[in-house]
């Protein structure tokens, strides 16, 4: 009996240190309104001090343009899916690239950057805005984004939940990639020549789908957004903004790859544009729709589906001369960070940290004459931009909204999701309840600041 009962004592203090541990761990979901909270409130005071002034160049703007490759020179680990455990890959199917627009006028200089990667590490650019400060660049005149290739350079993530989806750490691979991204930004500043913009759209519903596995959830992103240059000496450059995933090669596939966006560039380049580059879009919730008897003539199907629209379905405006730009990167408050794991519970802010690591957030804003470029960080749903797009448009401006903007904060899915045990709302949905709509509430406030 005495045993017993010392048995009932050391099992009580064990499920009261698991009660204790639990608490110290996890905590309630909290489902304030999000005008309701400190987040919400000083990203309004934040708002109100951005300084908005066009440059009132007195000459007019030239562009330019480089690419740098960044292909590893050995294997090693891929970024990605998780599943991968941090696996080598085998073979390079095709090349890796740090691609740069330059945009001058007499006053100041804006660059667009996409990078072949699965997003742009946070400690990429750390180093990156340290570098550039040497050479009188500030990293807020840097408009960040990546193609969100899912075969592409891993081993830069410091964290346990980065060495998750990039593999084993390496800080060589962050110090590499920003000296490539400084050169590549370098490179085309120094060859810059006269040059005016237009703004395309183009209408693609048969390159993407929602991936959510909801059967009445259908909504999709199908705008292909452009930026055409044409430059004084006859050169053409596209940049192209789409929300489909580059998801298309699977988590089994271990070759170095573009993923479609490369199809997409290579293929414009082909056609007589000399510079092409490519931008994930408002690529949550979005993906793309695989044909082909394998993965990577899925990848070849995919981008030439895209093309396709791209050439018989775009909406060009008139080319002009550039008489606005604007950049700048803003604080983003956002609300403490609770992963969930399950609809009601989730981590504790500390346990965030230690598990992801702590990085700011912030938007990147540019500005090419009626062309509003938001650089977001994070997966943004592509179901929030169809109000988003008929908002500016009324408003005069042709939105962009591209995602990876250099830090990373997560899914930010449609709130209508919530309570829905998805992977994009249970697994990497972080910064909590009615995350979507403050999230479009930013970018409104953005479009009426600037209009």
């Amino acid at each position: 009996m005495k045993l017993l009962k010392k048995i009932g004592k050391i099992l009580l203090l064990f499920v009261c240190l698991i009660i204790v541990a639990s608490c110290f761990v996890i905590k309630k979901i909290d489902r304030t309104p999000y005008q309701q909270t400190k987040h919400y409130q000083d990203w309004k005071k934040e708002i109100a001090v951005l300084d908005f002034k066009d440059t009132n160049a007195t000459e007019k703007a030239k562009i330019g343009w480089a690419k740098v490759n960044i292909t590893p020179q050995k294997p090693g680990p891929m970024a990605g899916y998780g599943v991968r455990k941090g696996k080598a890959f085998t073979r390079v199917h095709d090349s890796l690239f740090v691609r740069v627009l330059a945009i001058k006028d007499s006053i100041k200089t804006v660059f667009l950057l996409s990078a072949d990667l699965l997003i742009i590490p946070p400690n990429v650019t750390e180093i990156l805005t340290k570098e550039l400060k040497k050479n009188n660049i500030k990293i807020q005149d840097v408009h960040l984004s990546s193609t969100h290739s899912h075969n592409s350079i891993g081993g830069w993530g410091n964290s346990i939940a980065g060495r998750m989806f990039a593999g084993g750490y390496d800080p060589n691979v962050e110090i590499i990639l920003a000296e490539k991204f400084k050169n590549a930004i370098l490179e085309a500043n120094k060859n810059c020549v006269s040059a005016s913009v237009s703004y395309t759209e183009a209408i693609d519903n048969e390159d993407i789908k929602n991936r959510l596995p909801i059967k009445t959830t259908t909504s999709v992103d199908p705008e292909i957004r452009m930026i055409d240059v044409l430059r004084a000496d006859g050169k053409k450059a596209k940049l192209v903004i789409y929300g489909a995933h580059s998801t298309v090669l699977n988590a089994t596939t271990y070759e170095m790859s573009r993923d479609y966006s490369g199809v997409v560039v290579d293929s414009l380049e082909k056609s007589g544009i000399d510079f092409a580059l490519f931008m994930a879009g408002a690529v949550g919730s979005m993906g793309p729709i695989e044909k082909g008897k394998d993965d990577f003539d899925e990848v070849k199907n995919q981008g030439l589906g895209v093309l396709k629209h791209i050439f018989e379905n775009s909406k060009p405006q008139l080319e002009t001369d550039i008489e606005i730009l604007f950049s700048t990167q803003i604080n983003l408050p956002m609300n403490d960070a609770s992963p969930r794991i399950s609809l009601n519970w989730g981590l504790r802010p500390w346990v965030f940290k230690a598990l992801f690591g702590d990085y700011p957030n912030y938007i990147k804003i540019t500005k090419i004459n009626n062309i509003l470029m938001i650089g977001l960080p994070c997966d943004f749903s592509g179901e929030l931009m169809a109000e988003l797009d008929i908002y500016a448009k009324q408003k005069g401006l042709n939105l962009i909204v591209t995602s990876f903007n250099g830090t990373y904060a997560g899914y930010v899915p449609h709130d209508k999701h919530f309570e829905t045990e998805m992977y994009e709302t249970i697994s990497m949905s972080w910064f909590g309840y009615q995350n979507g709509a403050y999230f479009s509430e930013v970018i409104k406030d953005i479009i009426d600041k600037v209009k």
